[in-house]
């Protein structure tokens, strides 16, 4: 399942695209409080709306959509109220007033070409190549900048338009967002990341394949409530970025509920479930997104992340080949096959799909990662070994990598060369589940016990349910003979993964060693019951029944390990 779609193309490892405007997210139509009654919303109720459920309350010709964006502005963070920004925003229209006063023009479409000068060529207001920092959507971070990417801009211009009474929409296409001049008339389309440029509808048909079809959003005049819409995607891909997951959910379900018909907010949508763990609404969702923009190699591509983790292989593979025959340039989609043919065990076809990725990203560190974990696989560990290396040369703090070559040089044997690189990833990266797991068996390996625990512990922190490392947990305490310890976290994993024999079996042997013998007796059971050539569990069973003074299930118990060639203590087999 990234990593951003923020109504552009992004991608991500073997997961997610966002669904974003591009560099260019949706807009924000939202004029302020109007110092002068010379602004044409002078006097609107949205101007005196404190809160963004209150501005989605109005009727629409009373929601101040710059009041809106700086109420978001404000629940994301400033310095300064949003007074400040609204004078601003005031002051830059009252400027542009002046401007079109002095040039003897009326303010209709004859009054763009002044609002561009003065924006661009005045104030030298600039585009963004990415949309990297989330900061860059806010409407209070474009004035202090001076930039922005297609939404943000788009938010100042239509800010701007309707102080100016100017009959101008924001327009949304798939990866896009631009404004359009239209007073019934004159129409014509403003790009407001180029330097206010006009571009026909047949440019933004071909480049971001708008849908064709009349159920969609898409090259339409929008509402100030649909902008709000398109807002509320983009935002909540801000709140995903910086790690509030619950909050980017609650923002993504008000963008499907405001416009349903936008294709990106169910994507982003679907990103999330996809990140809790909830692959089937994640999959309506991307459905849904599907049915609103037709064939969509991110949407695809998302499927296919979606059934990877329902473990449908198959399936994740016919959803990424789709994605890949409409994106045969997207290198990441080759990589997600990639992992998927792995994971079937198709490991020549893997190594093909991800040396296919690399032809058009050579640089591509998640690929020389994966291509050296699936050399791992096949048990070749020159090739792995190039592989991750050259990984942590292009990037030093990718984690993955770093963990990937700390498993690799375990598996060497080369403990030492091990341990510093899951250490360099505590240290310089941050806590990592992988790396700390990794440091719990470099310190098995070297009979470190209490070390041992102290790493498991510490994965254990991050991830409470990882089955791995409460077993390994529980085979430490065993070493040191605290059993009741050792009980605990088998038990927990056991109910994790209740048909998982070994940890039965383990789960046994600590009660039996806690002299709790029935209870031992009752796993011993189990353990046979999901693996009947289980010798060591019969041998178990007839040592606890021993201890319990039953001697005839002991001696039955006792035959059966040594049929299997167990190695039986003779006293179990003379009772």
């Amino acid at each position: 399942m990234s990593q951003r779609s923020k109504f552009k193309n992004c991608s991500n490892n073997l997961l997610q695209k966002k669904a974003v405007l591009g560099l260019c997210l949706l807009l924000f139509v939202l004029p302020s409080f109007a110092s002068a009654a010379a602004l044409a919303n002078y006097g609107k109720r949205g101007l005196r709306a404190y809160s963004i459920e209150g501005v989605l309350r109005l009727d629409e010709n009373e929601i101040d959509l710059c009041t809106a964006a700086l109420i978001l502005s404000r629940e994301w963070g400033t310095n300064k109220t949003s007074h400040v920004y609204r004078r601003k925003i005031d002051d830059m229209a009252e400027d542009i007033i002046e401007r079109v006063k002095d040039a003897h023009v009326p303010m209709n479409h004859r009054a763009i070409p002044i609002i561009n000068k003065y924006l661009y060529d005045e104030l030298n207001y600039a585009t963004i190549d990415s949309a990297d920092d989330p900061d860059d959507l806010f409407l209070h971070i474009v004035i202090e900048r001076k930039q922005g990417y297609c939404l943000s801009l788009s938010v100042l211009y239509l800010s701007l338009a309707e102080r100016l009474g100017l009959p101008i929409y924001g327009v949304v296409v798939p990866g896009h967002f631009f404004v359009r001049y239209d007073d019934g008339r004159m129409r014509f389309n403003i790009e407001t990341t180029s330097f206010g440029n006009s571009a026909p509808d047949e440019h933004y048909k071909e480049k971001f394949k708008a849908p064709k079809h009349l159920k969609s959003l898409y090259m339409k005049n929008l509402t100030k409530k649909q902008t709000l819409g398109c807002f509320f995607n983009n935002l909540g891909n801000c709140y995903l970025q910086v790690g509030d997951t619950d909050e980017a959910f609650r923002i993504l379900s008000n963008a499907v509920q405001i416009n349903p018909l936008l294709s990106e907010a169910h994507m982003n949508l679907g990103n999330i479930y996809l990140r809790r763990n909830q692959p089937h609404q994640a999959i309506a969702k991307y459905e849904q997104a599907l049915g609103i923009v037709g064939r969509d190699s991110n949407a695809f591509n998302n499927l296919g992340a979606a059934y990877m983790q329902l473990q449908n292989y198959p399936k994740a593979e016919s959803y990424y080949k789709t994605a890949m025959s409409l994106e045969p340039e997207n290198p990441d989609i080759y990589r997600n096959l990639a992992h998927t043919l792995h994971s079937q065990g198709k490991n020549a076809s893997a190594i093909t799909e991800v040396k296919n990725a690399l032809k058009l990203a050579p640089n591509d560190v998640p690929s020389h990662v994966l291509l050296g974990q699936i050399y791992q696989s096949l048990k070749q560990p020159g090739k792995a070994l190039f592989h991750l290396e050259r990984a942590a040369q292009l990037d030093p703090y990718y984690t993955e990598a770093r963990t990937a070559l700390g498993y690799l040089l375990l598996e060497k044997k080369q403990t030492d060369s091990a341990l510093r690189e899951f250490r360099f990833v505590i240290d310089n990266i941050g806590d990592d589940m992988q790396a700390y797991f990794g440091m719990g068996r470099v310190y098995d390996e070297t009979d470190q016990s209490e070390n041992a625990i102290w790493a498991y512990e510490k994965a254990l922190a991050i991830s409470p349910d990882m089955v791995p490392a409460l077993q390994n947990l529980g085979n430490a305490y065993l070493s040191q003979q605290r059993f009741t310890e050792a009980v605990t976290v088998y038990d927990k994993a056991v109910a994790i993964e209740p048909k998982n024999g070994p940890l039965h079996y383990n789960l046994a042997v600590a009660l039996a060693k806690n002299n709790q013998h029935q209870q031992a007796i009752n796993e011993f059971l189990t353990a046979v019951d999901l693996d009947s050539m289980r010798p060591a569990a019969y041998n178990g069973m007839a040592i606890s029944y021993y201890r319990l003074e039953d001697f005839e299930n002991a001696k039955f118990y006792a035959q059966k390990a040594k049929a299997l060639g167990y190695n039986v203590q003779k006293a179990l087999l003379n009772l």
